[in-house]
């Protein structure tokens, strides 16, 4: 009986600590955009426009027509080149990016909620990292890195919108 009642303390140790442990690996951050769709879209989609709204960003370097499958590179502010991924594209809805990190993969998609007001949702998840190595790549506080560039995408639209384009 002691065996047993063991076993089921361990097992449920193990789930307790594996659900801790997954829900620390997913970010979410949500912002509302007083834009077209369109106008979001197209900016979302304009690569060469992310270093004006994303801090981390100095380049990014894609082909000029972007698709699933592609491949492209991202210059961080640290210096670190990125080859991320185009993973997955649902045109005028959302695009996922996965690129790889030494022990596991990063994924970031971008989603574009017609709702009124207009909502553009980023969901950072990572798979096969350790939550230390994902700390040690991205930082200890990265979902307020999230905010900051979400943001700092709907400031960048807001002066889009002021200038009229």
């Amino acid at each position: 009986m002691k065996k047993h009642a063991f076993i089921l303390f361990i097992m449920l140790s193990f789930f307790t600590i594996h659900q801790a442990v997954a829900q620390k690996k997913q970010f979410t951050y949500t912002v509302e955009i007083n834009n077209t769709p369109e106008n979001v879209w197209n900016a979302l989609m304009d690569y060469s426009s992310f270093k004006l709204w994303d801090n981390n960003i100095v380049d990014v370097r894609c082909p000029e027509e972007l698709k699933k499958r592609q491949s492209c590179q991202v210059i961080s502010e640290s210096g670190q080149i990125y080859d991320v991924e185009i993973f997955e594209i649902v045109e005028n809805e959302s695009y996922t990016l996965r690129y790889d990190l030494p022990t596991g993969t990063l994924y970031m998609q971008r989603e574009l909620s017609l709702k009124t007001p207009l909502e553009l949702t980023e969901t950072v998840w990572y798979r096969g990292i350790s939550q230390k190595t994902f700390e040690r790549y991205k930082g200890e506080n990265y979902e307020e890195s999230i905010k900051q560039k979400l943001e700092g995408f709907k400031n960048y639209m807001e002066d889009q919108r002021g200038n009229g384009k």
